[in-house]
């Protein structure tokens, strides 16, 4: 069944469906939490500060902590900071404090600081950000660092976190300003998705570090890129799957209207021929993902936040994402399931095109689309066992046909949470598949920009999981320790909630804040007498 068309959205007509409660009232009811957490939980916490072992505080005179980017593998917790990165240990689960093991200190020098502040930059702006953050094997961390806007990248030890090797450049891998955003994944080779230059001009699709010739996405090409902000990055079959927002381009009639787009690029793709595409992906398409309550009229929330790995639901692999209403609209969030093999399918469909600057955006009729189908993956057996090999006619379309013409719909075509009322917005998803004394609920953890986390049972249809039964908001706590995370009078910046990641062993949640990271528990059953049983 083909997806319906997405219209732009209008913002008097979200406004009435908000005022109105929905289109035939379908817009979902917002009841309160079952319980609350009281604050003083927070105290039993454990949290990190920057300490070593038996120091409940930083050295006198060390800076507070500027946590940029947290890994955590296994039962070892990796934290990216601001010329440092720390390397602690979870264990044991039921510890009062977390406490750094090793400790790797990583400064621009003064020439990099020099040059950073001639181009007019604060000091404070002049440091090395740890931004990329990875596990290139088992026993190698890969670790970028913006370098005073001259990034750098290496590769360290997992266990001494003693340099392995030379730097290299981080230009392409990481971001030159740690305020932009920026995701990477290793599969091979190194995938990144940042900006390339010093004015962030030039954003980029990236693959590098391996046996393929590296690969880039078209410079200053609206049709690929338009001010994309980069959110996520997935590995799934043959392809990676980068999830962003961007300027849409299709509806340049109105507005700037920023849409939420997922993009994906063959692991094989060698770039094209010397004429058309060369050093350049062959394989990259996008599409808009659709995240709306459905009614006469939809309620779109467009601005994706987060977007969580891909999860097994009922034997079908899934992703949930949560997203928002622009800035300049009514707040509101909501987390919507989108089915990979949906995804898949959205770019096997049709290509969309604007003819000329002036006209609108129309599908490209299928007969007009040249065969094998520009965007697949060259395969030795096939008809061209290498993109280099495909004609220019295939290149030429790739390069100028990236868009697709559907939306990806989410599963059940609606929300599966949404919330309107929240006093924060809510920025960061969890999900535990295996939840419950079977291990067989689904519950998710959002937290909003200052810390606090909504806790919901969701019960997705195990049949065909097209739609979801009611979702139960369970709880509400706080995970941000004013004693602990933050300066006196501390600022709103500093209460940002950077990451949220489920640690299953510990039966906790590790919340990652600038100046702290705090392990908090799923489950505060001890308000509870019988909730153990």
């Amino acid at each position: 069944m083909r997806t319906p068309r997405v219209p732009p959205p209008r913002p008097a007509l979200l406004l009435l469906l908000l005022l109105l409660g929905g289109a035939h009232g379908l817009f979902p009811e917002e009841p309160p939490p079952l319980s609350v957490a009281p604050r003083d939980y927070l105290s039993h916490y454990p949290v990190f500060v920057g300490s070593g072992p038996g120091r409940l505080t930083p050295t006198e005179g060390a800076e507070d902590l500027n946590i940029q980017r947290v890994l955590r593998v296994n039962r070892t917790l990796f934290i990216g900071d601001r010329d440092n990165l720390y390397r602690v240990e979870l264990e044991p689960p039921t510890s009062t404090e977390l406490w750094y093991q090793r400790k790797l200190t990583w400064r621009s020098n003064p020439s990099d600081i020099n040059v950073c502040r001639m181009k007019g930059k604060q000091e404070g702006e002049c440091r090395n950000f740890v931004k990329v953050l990875l596990l290139r094997d088992e026993a190698t961390l890969f670790v970028c660092g913006s370098n005073a806007f001259n990034p750098l990248c290496a590769n360290y030890s997992i266990d001494t976190l003693q340099p392995l090797g030379d730097n290299i450049s981080g230009m392409a891998r990481c971001p030159y300003d740690p305020k932009h955003a920026n995701v990477a994944l290793f599969s091979g080779m190194l995938f990144t998705a940042t900006v390339t230059d010093f004015l962030a001009i030039d954003a980029v699709i990236y693959r590098s570090l391996g046996d393929r010739p590296t690969l880039r996405t078209v410079k200053h090409d609206s049709k690929w890129f338009k001010e994309p902000y980069f959110v996520h990055a997935v590995e799934w079959g043959s392809h990676i799957y980068f999830f962003f927002r961007e300027i849409a381009m299709e509806f340049n009639y109105l507005e700037k209207v920023v849409v939420s787009r997922v993009a994906r690029v063959c692991k094989n793709d060698v770039g094209g021929s010397p004429r058309v595409l060369e050093k350049q992906w062959t394989s990259f398409l996008k599409a808009r993902l659709n995240c709306s309550v459905p009614g006469d009229s939809h309620f779109y929330f467009n601005v994706m936040q987060a977007v969580t790995g891909v999860v097994s639901l009922g034997g079908r692999p899934i992703v949930l994402a949560i997203f928002s209403t622009p800035s300049n609209s009514i707040p509101g969030s909501a987390v919507c399931a989108f089915d990979m093999t949906q995804v898949a399918a959205v770019f096997e469909g049709r290509f969309r095109e604007q003819k000329s600057p002036e006209s609108i955006w129309t599908p490209v009729p299928e007969d007009q689309v040249p065969r094998p189908r520009p965007g697949c993956c060259a395969a030795p057996g096939m008809q061209y066992n290498a993109s280099s090999a495909f004609p220019d006619e295939i290149l030429n379309f790739v390069k100028t046909h990236p868009l697709m013409d559907e939306a990806v719909p989410s599963l059940g075509h609606a929300p599966w949470i949404v919330r309107t009322l929240t006093r924060h917005q809510l920025t960061r998803v969890a999900v535990d598949v295996g939840a419950g004394p079977w291990g067989n609920q689904t519950v998710v953890f959002l937290g909003s920009e200052a810390g606090t986390i909504l806790k919901f049972l969701v019960w997705p249809n195990a049949s065909a999981l097209g739609t979801s039964g009611p979702s139960v908001f369970l709880e509400e706590f706080e995970t941000y320790r004013p004693d602990r995370c933050g300066r006196p009078g501390g600022s709103e910046t500093g209460q940002r909630l950077l990451s949220l990641e489920l640690d299953v062993a510990s039966g906790g949640l590790l919340a990652a804040f600038p100046h702290c990271v705090v392990r908090v528990p799923v489950a505060r059953c001890q308000q509870y007498s019988g909730c153990m049983k």
